[in-house]
């Protein structure tokens, strides 16, 4: 099980013993998912929290697939992971930050049928399309309202649409937003979304209760986000990406956006 271990190091100034903490490389993981986890030079929200609410770690966030996160936490590859879902229940084996970014879940569809939907039951038995990060969790796996279509990832649940599989979509309104602008730029009208999110999903960082200090890194994560959110740094990242060109991959998009 890996461990973070607190280095002492020695300075001498003068006659006087200067002892002070070296904290050693934190190693954490996450869910890869476009503008918030990526590792292709491409905007990453929650990592850039992450990264800027601890400033005094040494830090090296992964981006992986769920399997592979997974697997590398059980081995202690990793110390912990910077995408739980509120959706889930916590785990004892993991301690738990407070929320420090939310998702906001809307309903999306290529008509307006979607813009005045508030829950569930009003799509009673309607296949939904989700992405399996949302409807693999502890709240969704047992919601019967709707049929889930899940897909891995962000652009197959949006090819759902557009191959008309599905009429709705359940989708992160932040990265709706982002494929509007790949329509728009092709000349098509934009999607749907409703008015009212349907969920807002808290994001909580998860260590490894077996990490020396791991309360002490959560105080800190938490008070670094609490100074984020004071001064303009919070909403400086999470709006990064609104007045921009699409964030997205386009070239993950090619195929969708030349049969829309």
């Amino acid at each position: 099980m890996c461990k973070m271990m607190n280095k002492l190091a020695f300075l001498v100034v003068g006659s006087v013993l200067i002892v002070f903490s070296v904290s050693a490389e934190l190693n954490l993981v996450g869910n890869q998912v476009e503008t918030l986890i990526d590792d292709r030079n491409k905007p990453a929200k929650l990592i850039e929290l992450v990264t800027r609410a601890l400033p005094d770690t040494e830090l090296n966030i992964t981006s992986t697939t769920q399997a592979w996160s997974g697997s590398g936490l059980v081995s202690g590859r990793f110390n912990g992971y910077i995408d739980h879902y509120t959706l889930n229940n916590e785990r004892a084996r993991y301690v738990y930050s407070d929320v420090y970014a939310e998702i906001h879940l809307h309903m999306v569809s290529r008509t307006p049928a979607s813009v005045d939907i508030i829950r569930f039951d009003q799509l009673r038995n309607e296949r939904v399309g989700i992405e399996k990060r949302f409807a693999n969790t502890d709240q969704l796996r047992s919601e019967r309202a709707v049929k889930w279509a899940r897909r891995d990832s962000f652009v197959e649940n949006i090819q759902q649409l557009e191959e008309r599989r599905v009429d709705y979509i359940l989708a992160d309104k932040a990265m709706i937003e982002e494929f509007n602008k790949l329509l728009n730029s092709i000349g098509k009208p934009p999607l749907f979304i409703s008015n009212e999110p349907i969920l807002t999903v808290g994001v909580k960082l998860a260590l490894n209760p077996a990490i020396e200090n791991a309360d002490d890194i959560l105080e800190r994560f938490n008070d670094g986000i609490a100074a984020l959110r004071e001064g303009e740094g919070y909403e400086e990242i999470m709006n990064s990406i609104q007045n921009s060109p699409s964030a997205l991959d386009e070239s993950l998009y090619a195929e969708v956006l030349r049969k829309w």
